[in-house]
């Protein structure tokens, strides 16, 4: 029988996809080597290597996953518990819901930080499509949490797309009441924004403006991008004055870049109207982002336009 060594340099020297993944599950199987371990699940990760995984891979994965987490010191931080869940994610097998619920109980902190938002995020994508229902619990528990990581705002943004999987946005909407405002005021204004157009078209729009204005005086261009994606996209009319007043009363001017150029590309005559009355009254500094928004406007009128906004450029 070959030595761990000897399966480890054979794993460096393959590049057929089945031979590495023959080879990391074997070495896999074997070893307690940080070292090795990190090379099995590195090989096992690459794409072409893991869409060769099945059913038959399983129970290797399995034994290796469920002894870190009951040796959870051995995998402080998750991230081998995360890669191993990962790949019994990708072999769909409902047998591992047992898995996935420890992997949503995780929580490790180093020393005040929870550093397995990863691990609970894999986890219930996992578990949704076994058990929706106690998935949709564990997405209501993890959408506004603190622990919700600055990095990517996991768990809170597979949450988000559990709870919209299952048609289940009203923890969505207590969230962003209760809790999104500080999200975003924490670095974490990706999960806000993703929040507002998650919402779904038939949302009152009298109710999502009152959320337009708690987002609006925190100016966070990040959540902000989420209201004007819902407006435009669900095309609701009710609220394009209030579109407008998003646009241009931020001091981003990336997001006010982003709006325009949203309003245009929508192809919607209303919103190109909009776009183009705008652009007479547009302040000089924000000539060069109408500009841009403005060449990709559908009307007609858009050509007199440009040429109102260039001559007032060179006026400047």
């Amino acid at each position: 029988m070959p030595t761990q060594a000897e399966i480890y340099e054979a794993l460096k020297r393959a590049t057929a996809a089945e031979a590495r993944r023959d080879l990391a599950l074997q070495l896999l199987k074997q070893t307690n080597s940080r070292l090795y371990l990190d090379e099995c699940l590195q090989a096992l990760r690459v794409q072409r290597v893991r869409d060769t995984l099945h059913e038959s891979h399983r129970p290797v994965l399995r034994e290796k996953c469920l002894r870190f987490f009951k040796e959870n010191k051995r995998d402080k931080a998750g991230l081998l518990r995360e890669s191993l869940t990962r790949l019994l994610v990708h072999i769909e097998h409902p047998e591992d819901a047992d898995i996935y619920k420890l992997g949503v109980e995780t929580y490790h902190f180093q020393p005040v930080t929870d550093v397995a938002q990863n691990l609970r995020s894999v986890a219930l994508a996992g578990l949704a499509p076994i058990d929706p229902p106690l998935a949709c619990l564990y997405a209501a528990r993890f959408l506004g949490e603190p622990h919700t990581s600055v990095f990517n705002c996991e768990p809170a943004m597979t949450a988000i797309k559990v709870l919209v999987a299952s048609n289940q946005r009203l923890p969505i909407y207590q969230f962003l009441l209760r809790g999104g405002v500080e999200m975003a005021q924490t670095a974490r204004g990706e999960l806000s924004g993703v929040a507002l157009e998650s919402l779904g078209d038939d949302f009152p729009p009298h109710l999502y403006e009152d959320l337009i204005g708690l987002y609006q005086a925190i100016d966070q261009p990040t959540a902000s991008m989420g209201i004007i994606n819902w407006i435009i996209e669900g095309r609701a009319e009710a609220l394009y004055k209030r579109l407008e007043s998003v646009i241009l009363s931020t001091r981003d001017a990336d997001l006010r870049r982003y709006g325009l150029v949203m309003m245009a590309a929508a192809r919607d005559d209303d919103l190109g109207e909009r776009l183009l009355r705008l652009a007479k009254t547009a302040r000089k500094d924000d000539l060069p982002l109408f500009i841009e928004a403005v060449e990709i406007c559908h009307l007609p009128e858009r050509d007199e336009a440009l040429r109102q906004l260039r001559r007032r450029t060179r006026s400047r």
